[in-house]
């Protein structure tokens, strides 16, 4: 099998055939349009025998294709019966013509399929047309828009560029964040860092000392972005010593400053290895970004009766020590799990 390439100075493209072939593999085929609903190369009937096709540019297997004026298309008659007669009007790339334009392409019971030939003739749909039986005038109802369109490259930018927001582009934002333009703005779609999750490692402290949960022990902690500057976070421990009873609640970092001085919450778990006493409780983390700093959960707090009689209860909850309300030791499982808005 022979082997080709193209263009080199010994081998520059001399065919229309090798120009196409190249081409057509650097856009796809299409009309250009800033939305799809433009009406560029639009087809539309206005309840007489010809059709109007709207000023417009396309790509097609690797050529180019301009309209520059309205142009009238005659319908033939349907004169074969009393079906309706369903019928297309096409973008024909003709090389034998050496010509791109607009064909009126009559069908039958269903629509005619499109020729696409490689190297050969080729057609890309704009519309499909229902002819009455005994008719050849179309009113606006019985014309369908298919044109297709071309796509558009993805950009790069950074978050201070100020470039349009073009219908259907894909732009990246510093390399991770995905945007979508939809004429007016650019949304965001969705970040690299969403992809899959990421981890770090949590530094439990009590009053400004490190807790050392002891050697080989699980002390996970992952989190994933879930849309602008939203974080999904998880934060697994599981000792294997007993640290000291520290006087402090126990803290934690995060993976982020949070947003300003707004509190986060987040969900905590807590169960005991059963020779610990098997207990367990379901409590609330938060931070206290204006007194612990933006960076750390300042507190683990769990719902407790505060011992006075019903008549007179007041909802109460105390705040998780290494060794109150429970002695956190070897074998238990410490899990926080929530969202939070990062700076």
């Amino acid at each position: 099998m022979a082997q080709s390439s193209f263009p080199f100075g010994s081998s520059s493209i001399s065919t229309e055939d090798q120009w196409s072939r190249m081409f057509r593999m650097a856009q796809v085929d299409g009309v250009f349009a800033t939305s799809e609903a433009n009406t560029d190369l639009r087809v539309t009937a206005s309840n007489s025998s010809t059709l109007a096709v709207d000023v417009g540019e396309a790509w097609i297997q690797g050529t180019y294709y301009r309209n520059d004026a309205s142009l009238n298309v005659s319908v033939p008659t349907n004169s074969g019966g009393l079906t309706p007669r369903k019928d297309l009007v096409v973008l024909r790339r003709d090389p034998s013509a050496d010509a791109v334009s607009v064909q009126y392409k009559s069908g039958g019971t269903s629509f005619p399929t499109l020729t696409q030939t490689l190297n050969g003739t080729w057609e890309l749909p704009l519309a499909q047309v229902t002819v009455a039986a005994g008719a050849s005038v179309v009113p606006p109802s019985d014309v369908l828009d298919t044109r297709w369109f071309v796509g558009r490259p993805v950009i790069l930018g950074n978050s201070s560029d100020t470039r349009p927001p073009v219908r259907g582009q894909v732009r990246i934002v510093n390399g991770t964040d995905i945007y979508m333009g939809d004429g007016s703005a650019w949304n965001f779609f969705g970040s690299a860092e969403s992809m899959a999750a990421k981890t770090y490692t949590p530094v439990w402290d009590a009053g400004g000392t490190t807790i050392n949960w002891g050697s080989g022990s699980v002390n996970i902690g992952r989190y994933k972005r879930l849309a602008g500057n939203l974080y999904w976070v998880k934060i697994q421990l599981q000792p294997t010593g007993n640290p000291p009873a520290y006087t402090d609640p126990i803290r934690v970092t995060l993976p982020f400053n949070t947003q300003g001085s707004t509190r986060e919450l987040f969900t905590v778990a807590y169960s005991q290895a059963t020779v610990n006493g098997g207990q367990s409780f379901v409590g609330t983390a938060m931070t206290f970004p204006t007194t612990d700093g933006a960076n750390r959960i300042a507190r683990i707090r769990v719902a407790l009766s505060d011992g006075i009689s019903a008549t007179t209860a007041h909802v109460n909850s105390r705040s998780v020590f290494t060794n109150d309300p429970f002695n956190i030791q070897n074998g238990d499982v410490l899990t926080i799990t929530g969202t939070i808005e990062i700076a």
